[in-house]
């Protein structure tokens, strides 16, 4: 019995020094019940012009791809639904101990039925998780004419799940950038002449119809965006009507409204906001986006380097005041998110 007694002692000793237990199963812990790890990864969308978290209110979908440091991928994850809707949501992930970089791509929703969507690559490494927007056409006359699903993405790097974690643990959290623009333009005629759709071709033509992984445009093929909504408008002599931003001053024209969304918008790039009259091809607007939207930045928060204030903004509104042949009153300047600025002689036009 002694003999017995001393080998299982020993067995025991021996399949204690194989597989050591962790700390969160030794007997301290023995009073907090199952304190298996559970890593969390808390997703927030701050970068945006009020500077608060606006995550539960646009995000709808999230995919997460996680690579270890040999740039392998080794989780991806995706959730949607309700979850996503509740303040300070955070992905549960099964991970090994390690160091890892993490891409997130997500998505919100459109507010229109047809929308298109940008289309995320696969394959085993992070350079392969790019985002690309199907376009129409033939090459050299490539174009998009429909609404965009808003697209976000984040990455970050060097996040760590230690050997000794335990319990709930909650990893860096993944702020996201808004990749999608809604651009409207606003047609107004000073002299009360009636307009159409079919008097005027917009456009902004750009060269951001793929991003990598890193989140940056890639490519220099031009294309254009058109718009996905064209309507008149009107309002009468005696108000503005329902189709007037407060404040504007357009009682008695009448006018057009072009609905156009981007990709992103990047500071050390040049789309170009074209403007046609069509009974004689003649471009009666014509404006680098960006030196227009970057000169009312003043106005929300000049701390904003330029391309922290372009990712912020998410729409744009600009205004137009037309002549009676259907050309840019420019004497009016140029109504931008509600400010206006007569373009100084050195703005790119």
């Amino acid at each position: 019995m002694k003999r017995t007694l001393y080998a299982l002692t020993a067995a025991i000793a021996m399949i204690g020094a194989l597989c050591p237990l962790s700390s969160c199963d030794s007997v301290i812990y023995d009073d907090e019940g199952d304190c298996s790890v559970r890593y969390h990864v808390p997703f927030t969308f701050t970068r945006n012009i009020l500077n608060s978290d606006a995550f539960a209110t646009q995000v709808t979908s999230v995919t997460l791809y996680v690579f270890d440091k040999e740039g392998h991928l080794v989780l991806t994850k995706s959730e949607s639904g309700s979850r996503l809707a509740a303040p300070g949501y955070r992905m549960d992930v099964d991970l090994a101990p390690g160091t890892y970089d993490m891409l997130a791509w997500c998505t919100g929703t459109s507010p229109v039925a047809d929308p298109t969507a940008f289309v995320i690559g696969t394959g085993s490494a992070p350079a392969a998780y790019s985002a690309t927007l199907p376009l129409k056409g033939e090459a050299g006359a490539e174009y998009c004419n429909q609404d965009i699903t808003p697209l976000y993405h984040g990455w970050i790097t060097d996040v760590v799940c230690g050997s000794d974690d335990y319990s709930d643990v909650d990893l860096p959290a993944i702020d996201l950038t808004k990749d999608t623009h809604l651009i409207n333009v606003i047609l107004y005629n000073r002299d009360g002449r009636e307009m159409v759709p079919s008097d005027f071709s917009i456009r902004i033509t750009a060269d951001n119809s793929h991003l990598d992984y890193l989140n940056n445009p890639v490519g220099t093929a031009a294309f254009d965006y058109r718009p996905w909504s064209l309507n008149s408008l009107q309002t009468s002599a005696g108000g503005a009507d329902d189709n007037s931003r407060a404040g504007e001053t357009v009682t008695g024209y009448t006018g057009l409204m072009a609905e156009l969304t981007t990709g992103r918008l990047m500071a050390d790039r040049r789309p170009r906001l074209t403007v046609t009259r069509t009974d004689d091809g003649v471009d009666v607007i014509s404006l680098d986006l960006i030196s227009t939207f970057i000169a009312v930045k003043s106005h929300y928060d000049a701390q904003y380097s330029d391309q922290d204030y372009l990712d912020r903004m998410d729409r744009y509104s600009l205004i137009f005041v037309m002549s009676d042949d259907l050309s840019w009153y420019t004497a009016d300047g140029i109504n931008i998110n509600g400010w206006t600025i007569v373009p100084p002689q050195d703005m790119p036009l």
